[in-house]
């Protein structure tokens, strides 16, 4: 997959005849798969290499940070994805204020000077200054571009429409089963282990704790939950706990991660941590007596859905 991560080299890059699935793709969620898939089925019928033309730092960062949404992808994992997808050009653009300021036509003179033929773009999506292009933009001006228009309706998943919007929200009240349904995978958090206080260990699980390696990562509501671990390119089902732990008054918030069937030391190395399944909410335990015997049916419980 060529990967091209800035304007200037795009601007310089030889044409390639193309289709292009345009779109933030900041979830690459089912109704994001399903552009770039409608997108490479034309590709591929027609000839033409499969592109994606999105952006490494999501648009409100720019345009009003204090409004920028929690990510549900660190960049380097959104690469990742994008490959396992067939793309074969990933035109990963941070999105600049001299992005912003490109308008509808001249980006797609842009697209168009990079090969492009076709477009493949959701309905509610729109580029070029001012949001002046969209889907309806396209159907109306694709002649004057020679490009032929790939519009792919909103999709919609248990009576809910797939989005990067309502993940974050199943994300953040705990719904992993809804987030993961619409992202058509489970929902991960990349980071680094470090040192903890201890206390898993002394009580008979010891836990990895996590440094967030992405910014503003989406996160889920305090709980339990049952998830995996992958360490390397091994898998390790997990017992994860996301908060500030109430029985410790010394707390802070953090993720940790009890794996299963593991022996090792994972100090400084980088983990990806799935969840998949809230069993039950943070709790405060008048003992550890109590409490370890709640982390024991927490075991059992996360075990069985695993």
């Amino acid at each position: 997959m060529k990967l091209i991560e800035n304007l200037s080299e795009l601007k310089k890059m030889t044409p390639v005849p193309s289709a292009a699935a345009l779109g933030t793709f900041d979830g690459v969620h089912l109704g994001h798969q399903e552009v770039i898939a409608a997108t490479g089925r034309y590709a591929k019928a027609y000839g033409l290499k499969l592109m994606v033309f999105t952006f490494s730092t999501h648009p409100m960062a720019s345009l009003m940070p204090e409004l920028e949404p929690q990510r549900l992808l660190d960049n380097r994992s959104k690469i990742q994805i994008m490959q396992s997808l067939g793309v074969d050009i990933l035109v990963n653009l941070p999105f600049t204020p001299e992005l912003a300021q490109i308008s509808a036509e001249d980006f797609l003179q842009l697209l168009t000077a990079a090969g492009v033929k076709a477009v493949g773009i959701g309905d509610n999506f729109s580029f070029g200054a001012g949001g002046k292009g969209n889907a309806q933009y396209l159907r109306a001006q694709h002649e004057k571009y020679g490009l032929t228009v790939l519009a792919r309706p909103l999709l919609t998943l248990d009576g809910q429409i797939v989005s990067s919007t309502n993940i974050r929200r199943a994300i953040n009240r705990g719904d992993l089963d809804l987030a993961n349904k619409m992202l058509g995978r489970p929902y991960e958090i990349r980071g680094k282990v470090i040192h903890g206080e201890g206390r898993g260990r002394l009580l008979g699980y010891p836990t990895a704790n996590v440094q967030l390696l992405g910014r503003n990562i989406a996160m889920p509501k305090s709980g339990v939950y049952a998830g995996q671990v992958v360490v390397e390119k091994n898998l390790y089902g997990s017992m994860i706990n996301v908060g500030d732990n109430p029985t410790f008054t010394d707390a802070d918030f953090r993720l940790e991660a009890y794996l299963f069937a593991f022996s090792g030391d994972l100090y400084g190395q980088e983990i990806r941590v799935r969840l998949l399944h809230r069993i039950r909410e943070e709790l405060k335990f008048d003992s550890l007596e109590a409490l370890l015997k709640q982390i024991q049916e927490d075991e059992k419980t996360v075990r069985n859905f695993l």
